[in-house]
């Protein structure tokens, strides 16, 4: 049996949260992400309140696919963030059913980091929810070992530690060095592909939301890093590739990354 996966929104934002439900429910995947506040300054957001249309209208769709909408995304821990004004967007989660919030590492100082991971845990906690923190090698917080720290530091029982597969390798990260962390600790696995070499530093985030490729498009270890990834964890597909594929709508788009991803999870589960 293969694995469920879901579909996270970079590569889609331009499509508003009920639509990338219906997209997903049409395309073969379980559940989606949802961008409800803004990764960058001035990025695609759809901020959504307990009551307003915008929740009603994913309700809708929950209920008529039966696609869940497993997190929402994204909060950037830094020194200006005030935890306490994210809890309209966590009501709007939990009235969803989202399981988890998604947040990085956004300011030099790691114990500063994990005082505000602390505080977003304790808030998530009043609605049931996980907070995973991703890494990011343009970011402040940027290998698989520092998110790892920040989540210990915390103290934060429902504390986790996303892995995005390009972010992991790019970090200069191995499958071992994932293998070695608690599973416990663990949270989602986001899965893309790209060439062996990575771009010059300066160029990792334009590849990183622009320029992915599908799971056997490219060389990074993924079967290798599916054999390590506990089985019972999310597994979700974060693969950008407008400038590698700028023809196709967005349900082709999505089409051609869920036969991937079949592909891949395919190979990975079948006997030696």
């Amino acid at each position: 049996m293969l694995p469920r996966f879901g579909l996270a929104p970079l590569g889609f934002l331009e499509i508003a949260p009920p639509d990338f439900i219906a997209l997903a429910a049409a395309t073969g995947f379980t559940s989606v992400n949802l961008r409800t506040r803004a990764a960058v300054p001035g990025g695609q957001e759809f901020p959504m309140r307990v009551g307003d249309e915008g929740v009603r209208a994913c309700r809708r769709r929950i209920a008529d696919t039966g696609v869940t909408v497993r997190q929402i995304e994204q909060v950037g821990l830094d020194r200006t963030l005030d935890v306490s004004a994210l809890r309209p967007m966590l009501e709007a989660g939990a009235e969803l059913g989202v399981a988890s919030v998604l947040c990085s590492g956004d300011d030099p100082d790691l114990a500063l980091v994990a005082d505000r991971f602390g505080a977003l845990c304790q808030l998530a906690r009043e609605f049931g929810m996980a907070v995973e923190l991703e890494f990011m090698p343009f970011r402040a917080l940027k290998t698989l070992p520092d998110a790892v720290a920040v989540v210990t530091a915390s103290a934060a029982d429902n504390g986790r530690v996303c892995v995005d597969a390009l972010h992991l390798f790019r970090s200069g990260g191995t499958v071992a060095g994932m293998r070695a962390v608690d599973p416990g600790r663990l949270g989602s696995l986001q899965l893309a592909d790209a060439p062996i070499t990575p771009p010059p530093p300066h160029r990792l985030a334009e590849e990183a939301r622009e320029r992915r490729c599908l799971p056997g498009q490219g060389a990074l270890p993924l079967e290798e890093l599916l054999a390590a990834w506990p089985a019972d964890h999310p597994i979700d597909a974060e693969i950008p590739m407008l400038r590698a594929v700028p023809d196709p709508d967005a349900r082709a788009r999505a089409r051609l990354i869920a036969a991937a991803m079949h592909d891949l999870l395919g190979r990975s589960a079948a006997p030696a």
